[in-house]
């Protein structure tokens, strides 16, 4: 089974993430592990295994590991130092300390505004797990009040969720699109759809916080979400909205969606010895962003809610620190086990013998790496209309989302069932949309 590409259908092509290389991506799951475990076995070899050669930073490599991953520039270079540190000390599967810090700047949350990629939009359009759900949800509310008025922000090339409002009997869409050449292609499309009347949908261009409207509406559809739903400064803009554009500010039936939460899990990532010091320094705090469905990365506990922004909240958080109380995740046999047997197989279909195969598993499964991000939209007030970025206990399934990494330590750390992951988040939100927030975490691994 070929393992989806890390990053590739990635959500609105965010340029400079931190991604995995696609081509070792679609590698399979056991070929990256095969190489991964290949290349920390050299490592202890001894006084004459690898080391890291000023000047000279590639690392011979197995002629198995070398025909996975072949010789690539970029962070998943196996030929890199990225498993030893200075001096040549082995860092693989060190013990390290029990407190970690993290913290970034997204960046990549909010260059989207001002991008275009048709690559992304597209991606965006067609997943199926979103768009019905948008247009379901929009159609209810809308056949509710059939003449209401909408605002709908980020309306993008397509003026999607305009069209779907102003088809189901709309009075009134005014269609917001901050890019330049999105608003082109909106209102290219607009103009072609011959089955509403002149007029109904305006698209603007410019962004709302910064924008008038010749009246208040009944309805705000904004998809302005991030792999953390707060990372793309949705508060602010609802914040602003709620405070000019809406009728009804603080009734959940004025928005699509009704809110949006964060879900985060402590993970274990077979690629995080590839990561290690010097890489690790390189990436500079910034998380790696994922496909829902890349299987290297694997939950090590029930995830658990850690952000939960409903639109139409009265006091939805200001500007400034936004800190909540500690989160704790309990590390259980079950998840630690599935890993091991998931990683096990995947390398046994290599083909790899089994008893070089266990340790690998093993070694992998059983280790720490950080603190994984996803999204879940909630559309109608019921709660039967949503969107989930991965399963309902973060399974890997497709989306154009991607899930948000942070690599909160430099080297895997091993772990045990009934350990405790303590997560405290705090994020500074920004009073300006197109200022990211800074993300600051605390982990604290906790030894039974």
């Amino acid at each position: 089974m070929e393992a989806p590409s890390v990053g590739a259908a990635s959500r609105r092509h965010r340029r400079g993430a931190r991604r995995v290389s696609a081509a070792a991506a679609r590698r399979t799951l056991g070929g990256l592990l095969l190489a991964v475990g290949a290349a920390a076995r050299c490592a202890w070899r001894g006084a004459g295994g690898l080391a890291y050669v000023p000047g000279n930073p590639q690392l011979a490599l197995p002629p198995r590991t070398a025909s996975i991953f072949g010789r690539r520039s970029g962070l998943l270079q196996l030929g890199s130092a990225g498993l030893v540190g200075a001096g040549g000390v082995p860092l693989a599967w060190a013990d390290a300390a029990q407190e970690f810090k993290s913290s970034w700047v997204a960046k990549e949350g909010t260059s989207f505004l001002t991008s275009f990629s048709e690559e992304s939009y597209g991606a965006m359009r067609d997943d199926a797990r979103r768009t019905p759900a948008f247009i379901k949800a929009i159609r209810e509310r809308v056949s509710a009040q059939p003449g209401l008025t909408m605002l709908d922000i980020g309306t993008g090339p397509f003026a999607l969720f305009a069209l779907v409002a102003a088809r189901a009997g709309a009075k009134k869409v005014y269609a917001i699109e901050a890019n330049p050449e999105a608003v082109a292609r909106a209102r290219a499309f607009v103009e072609k759809a011959t089955d509403i009347p002149p007029g109904t949908i305006e698209v603007i261009e410019g962004f709302t916080t910064a924008l008038q409207l010749p009246e208040k509406v009944d309805l705000v559809c904004a998809e302005i979400i991030g792999a953390i739903a707060s990372e793309e400064n949705c508060i602010a803009t609802i914040r602003d909205a709620q405070t000019r554009f809406l009728k009804e500010p603080n009734n959940p039936e004025s928005y699509i969606p009704v809110g949006a939460q964060t879900f985060a899990a402590p993970v274990t990532y077979a690629l995080h010895p590839v990561l290690a010091p010097p890489r690790f320094e390189k990436l500079k705090g910034m998380p790696l962003r994922l496909n829902c469905r890349d299987e290297t990365l694997q939950l090590l506990a029930e995830p658990q809610m850690i952000e939960d922004i409903q639109f139409s909240s009265p006091s939805l958080p200001a500007p400034g620190a936004w800190k909540q109380n500690p989160w704790t995740f309990k590390v259980t046999s079950e998840r630690l086990e599935a890993n091991n047997k998931k990683y096990f197989n995947a390398l046994v279909k290599e083909p790899m013998k089994e008893d070089e195969a266990a340790p690998i598993a093993k070694e992998t499964a059983y280790s720490f790496s950080g603190i994984a991000f996803w999204p879940k939209l909630i559309l109608n007030t019921a709660g039967t209309i949503v969107v989930e970025s991965r399963g309902p206990n973060g399974e890997h399934q497709k989306s154009h989302w991607q899930t948000l990494m942070s690599l909160v330590t430099p080297i895997p750390v091993p772990i045990k069932a009934g350990d405790s992951i303590v997560l405290t988040e705090q994020v500074d939100l920004q009073r300006d949309i197109l200022s990211p927030g800074k993300y600051d975490l605390n982990v604290k691994l906790l030894s039974v």
